[in-house]
């Protein structure tokens, strides 16, 4: 059994609230990973492959999410929840 953790302090209050919501458990993962609060995803997988592909799906989902309020920052908008 494969344990990873992936969490975001460093970023504002706010955005971490907006980057939780916009992450979706999929129904596939269900029996693998556990969203908790602040911003933290916890995967348990079987085997290191499953876990790797488990965490590198979520990791690019996070940096999707917070890239693209980063644009909407940029752009003058204002984020919402």
């Amino acid at each position: 059994m494969i344990s990873i953790t992936i969490s975001i302090n460093e970023i504002p209050e706010d955005i971490r609230e907006i980057a939780r919501k916009a992450i979706l458990l999929e129904k596939i993962d269900e029996k693998y990973v556990k969203i908790d609060g602040p911003l933290t995803i916890r995967i348990k997988a079987e085997t290191i492959s499953r876990g790797r592909a488990i965490m590198n799906s979520y990791i690019f989902w996070l940096y999707t999410i917070l890239r693209t309020l980063e644009e909407v920052d940029k752009s003058g908008r204002k984020n919402s929840p």
